[in-house]
C-alpha cells in the first residue's frame, strides 16, 4: 500500500517542533537510504511505500526512548491537525450531524492511502467504530498512528476529552482492524437531534 508522502513530512515536522532539529537529524541518518532520500526529495503529494512512514515512526522511537506505539500515535494525531485544516473542519461547527460528518471524515481514506477503505461502523451518544479495510499487509506502526488521528479528529469535531483505541487489530490476530473512539459524540447536540440508529 503506497500513502502520500505528507504523513512522513508532517511526522519530521512535529519530531523537529517537538525535539528538535538535532534530534531529528539522528532519526533521518538512521533510517534506511530509501527512507533517507524520500524525506529529502518528496513532496506533499507524492505517493511512497507505507512501510516507509512505518520505518520512521519506529526509528523515531527508538531515537527518541518512546515506547512503541505512543510516540506513532502523537505523530498520527499531528497528521489529522495538519490534514484537518480545509473546508471540512470550517463546515463541522455548521452541520449538527455528527454522523454525516463522520463518514465525510472517513471517506477522506482514499485521498492519503491508495488502497482500502475506512468505514464508519456504528455512532452513538458516546461512541464511533470504525474500521479499516483492504490493508493487504498490516502494520502495528500504521495502526498506531491511525489511533492518534482517530483521537484529533473527534477532538477538531468538538468532543470533550475522547479516548480512542484499536480494540481488534490485524497484528494481533484479529480478523479485522476497528477503532473506538468514546466521548460526548452528542453533546453539543441537542437531544432532539439524535441521528437514528
Amino acid at each position: 500500500m503506497n500513502v502520500k508522502a505528507q504523513g512522513l513530512l508532517n511526522a519530521a515536522r512535529w519530531i523537529e517542533e517537538h525535539h528538535g532539529r538535532d534530534m531529528l537529524g539522528e532519526i533521518v541518518r538512521a533510517c534506511s537510504p530509501a527512507v533517507r532520500d524520500r524525506y529529502v526529495s518528496a513532496i506533499a503529494i507524492n505517493w511512497h511505500p507505507m512501510e516507509e512512514l512505518c520505518e520512521f515512526v519506529e526509528v523515531a522511537e527508538r531515537c527518541i526512548g518512546s515506547p512503541p506505539g505512543k510516540l506513532a500515535e502523537r505523530i498520527g494525531a499531528a497528521g489529522a491537525r495538519a490534514n484537518m485544516k480545509g473546508v471540512l473542519l470550517r463546515i463541522a461547527f455548521y452541520v449538527t450531524n455528527p454522523e454525516f460528518m463522520m463518514k465525510r471524515i472517513a471517506g477522506l481514506w482514499s485521498q492519503f492511502n491508495d488502497q482500502g477503505s475506512m468505514l464508519l461502523l456504528v455512532i452513538g451518544e458516546d461512541m464511533v467504530r470504525l474500521e479499516v479495510t483492504g490493508v493487504p499487509r498490516p502494520n502495528a506502526t500504521f495502526c498506531s498512528i491511525l489511533t492518534g488521528w482517530c483521537h484529533e479528529v473527534a477532538i477538531a469535531l468538538g468532543v470533550p476529552d475522547p479516548v480512542a483505541r484499536h480494540v481488534e487489530c490485524r497484528t494481533r490476530h484479529a480478523k479485522r482492524c476497528i477503532w473506538e473512539v468514546r466521548g460526548s459524540f452528542l453533546e453539543r447536540m441537542g437531544k432532539a437531534d439524535r441521528p437514528k440508529l
